[in-house]
């Protein structure tokens, strides 16, 4: 799994990459939205007041394990 920060329709958003179609249904029980963009399957975590307790969640089941560079634009 990847986390990274995006631009979606003029706003930033954190998006989750990699995720299987297993994992969907749990990942949106842990609070990730979705939608289709360009006919793919995207996930966000959310970027109000919710955002931080579903990137727990998220966080807890699937640990950090390593952090890479910022990709150029």
């Amino acid at each position: 799994l990847q986390l990274r920060r995006v631009r979606v329709m003029g706003a930033n958003r954190i998006e989750l990459s990699g995720f299987t179609d297993t994992m969907r249904e749990r990942l949106t029980a842990y609070g990730l939205f979705h939608e289709i963009i360009s006919w793919k399957l995207r996930m966000f975590v959310p970027t109000d007041s919710a955002g931080p307790a579903v990137l727990e969640r998220v966080l807890g089941r699937y640990p950090v394990q390593r952090i890479g560079e910022r990709e150029a634009a």
